[in-house]
């Protein structure tokens, strides 16, 4: 196999395409409606750190993970200490610190997730994509989530009987650099009408959306209610007498947060989202000149042990047909292919210019 090299000429950079989106759930969605988990995972010492959530029951060879969904409180609330851990370091303690070392600038042990409207949060649900679902990030103001109880008498941000939705707020701010990342508030809105303020034109936040990082960081506190009224006008999911949103304040106990969090996304039944990325081109001008690639490996093309051409014609008027184009390193490694849509004749009378376009 004869291997050509490129002139300086012939590789051409081309231009970086900014904030391409694509779908970011599994078989190519850009939605997802029902939620599962794994009872194995549920059950295990994992589980009470994070619950991975899944597009189809793990039952289900195709089942794959989308996004997990964590509870943190700074004090350890929520979560009993792990054999041989030191009082009062819990799993919720674990998960607060991990996301503010993360996401924060400073992280020492008093330091608080503050949210759009100055809130300081002690207790935070963190829902985190799978890295597989996202390129360069989840695309802002190009998502939606709901949340809802399956209490009767649901109160969010005071409109009765309808589920929370969710976005951030980047139609309307350019957001801010938190310890090198981009963040945005996620507020009260819907990708049909954008965000929704009240009255006195304030916005409604529940939390912080990390566009390069997949993380929505959402404020526990605000979330899920912790007074149990039904009907009662707190701000945020009232839990009323539905168990499956029982808030856990307990020191030292499970609590299963992370299944107060799941239900309130499984009973909500819509999360939107799209991925972005920067996509770079490289054209490189593949030049077949006459003298070249006229002769093919293929077994076909020759006959007998000593290579002889099979068909006479060949000899001094040897035809080949390109099908395909290699790219490779210095070290002839083969790092892509391209395919013709039909196949090219090469002879010593025809020179070609293949253009591959390469997008990364």
């Amino acid at each position: 196999m004869a291997y050509v090299g490129f002139n300086s000429d012939d590789i051409v950079e081309g231009n970086i395409v900014r904030g391409v989106t694509s779908t970011v759930f599994s078989n190519s969605s850009g939605s997802i409606v029902v939620f599962h988990t794994s009872s194995a995972q549920v059950a295990s010492d994992a589980g009470k750190f994070q619950w991975d959530i899944y597009n189809l029951a793990t039952s289900n060879a195709s089942a794959e993970v989308q996004f997990s969904v964590a509870y943190g409180s700074a004090t350890g609330l929520g979560t009993a200490k792990q054999t041989g851990a030191t009082d009062g370091y819990t799993p919720s303690r674990a998960v607060y610190s991990q996301f503010r070392q993360l996401l924060l600038n400073d992280n020492s042990e008093s330091t608080r997730f503050i949210m759009g409207d100055n809130v300081s949060c002690d207790k935070m649900f963190f829902l985190t994509m799978n890295r597989a679902r996202y390129k360069q990030g989840l695309n802002a103001g190009n998502w939606e989530i709901n949340l809802s109880s399956s209490h009767t008498s649901n109160v969010f941000g005071g409109i009765l009987g309808t589920p929370l939705k969710l976005i951030d707020d980047s139609s309307v701010s350019n957001g801010e650099t938190v310890n090198g990342h981009l963040v945005y508030n996620i507020v009260s809105g819907s990708d049909a009408n954008g965000v929704y303020t009240d009255g006195s034109s304030n916005y409604h936040h529940w939390g912080l959306f990390y566009p390069q990082l997949g993380i929505l960081a959402f404020n526990g506190n605000r979330v899920i209610t912790g007074s149990g009224a039904a009907g009662s006008t707190t701000y945020g999911l009232d839990q009323g007498e539905a168990s499956d949103l029982a808030y856990g304040t307990g020191s030292n106990t499970y609590d299963t947060m992370n299944k107060v969090m799941w239900h309130a996304i499984k009973n909500g039944g819509y999360f939107a989202a799209r991925s972005e990325e920067d996509v770079s081109s490289t054209h490189f001008f593949v030049r077949a000149k006459n003298q070249h690639f006229n002769y093919s490996t293929n077994p076909t093309y020759q006959t007998g042990s000593n290579g002889q051409l099979k068909h006479q014609s060949f000899i001094q008027n040897p035809q080949t047909f390109i099908t395909t184009v290699g790219l490779y390193n210095d070290q002839n490694d083969l790092l892509a292919v391209a395919k013709l849509s039909k196949p090219l004749l090469k002879n010593f009378e025809r020179e070609t210019t293949i253009r591959v376009k390469l997008d990364y």
